[in-house]
């Protein structure tokens, strides 16, 4: 019955493709691992034909799998153009980080129901598979996750992949994946600019261990 159904689901998405990209074919996957995936669980006709939808591959994206993806088409559709920006959709899918303030009282910290649950559900879900990832959304998670706790670095990673598919779908902006070994880099260079200009705001300058005994 499964298959039955994702037969139809393929067959009504073949009805809304461009006539241009009919009978394109999806361009390779990145990540050969997360493609012989795919392949194994019967799963490359469904991505061939949210490609042909979007024009964009969602399952590029760390974390996002070819029923996340599906999960994207069914809850906000083929056109972004209602959000002018990131933020607001990122807030209709309640992964804002919620302001329970206003005017330095706290506020009530229930949340209005009026928005995609169930796409931030799986987002979340895809989050909480990228744990153990060796990729920069991998690194991004286990960085989360010491500073503060398991459950908020869930929440950011959710957050930061419903930023990357919106640029995908609105902008067709591509993901590369950096690796975790450039992420962590990356962020040992942005700690230590840090810690220079708070240094040079206090009058002192950071000199590196080996040139302080070299002089």
């Amino acid at each position: 019955m499964i298959g039955e159904y994702e037969q139809q689901l393929i067959e009504q998405i073949e009805a809304l493709q461009p006539a241009k990209r009919h009978s394109l074919n999806a361009p390779p996957h990145p990540n050969p691992n997360k493609d012989k995936a795919m392949a194994k669980r019967g799963e490359q006709p469904m991505r061939t034909a949210i490609w042909r939808l979007y024009g964009v591959d969602l399952t590029r994206i760390d974390g996002i799998s070819t029923g996340a993806a599906q999960v994207v088409l069914t809850e906000a559709g083929l056109d972004l153009s209602a959000f002018p920006d990131e933020h607001h959709f990122v807030s209709w899918l309640r992964l804002s980080p919620k302001m329970a303030f206003s005017a330095g009282k706290p506020l009530s910290k229930t949340r209005n129901a009026m928005a995609a649950s169930r796409m931030a559900a799986i987002l979340r879900m895809c989050a909480l598979t990228l744990r153990h990832s060796p990729t920069a959304l991998g690194a991004c998670y286990r960085r989360t996750a010491r500073r503060k706790s398991g459950a908020v670095a869930v929440f950011a990673l959710a957050r930061k992949l419903a930023v990357l598919i919106y640029r995908m779908l609105r902008y067709g902006q591509d993901y590369v994946d950096e690796g975790a070994e450039r992420y962590e880099d990356r962020f040992c260079q942005r700690r230590l600019c840090s810690l220079k200009m708070s240094a040079r705001s206090l009058g002192f300058t950071l000199v590196p261990e080996a040139e302080a005994n070299a002089a």
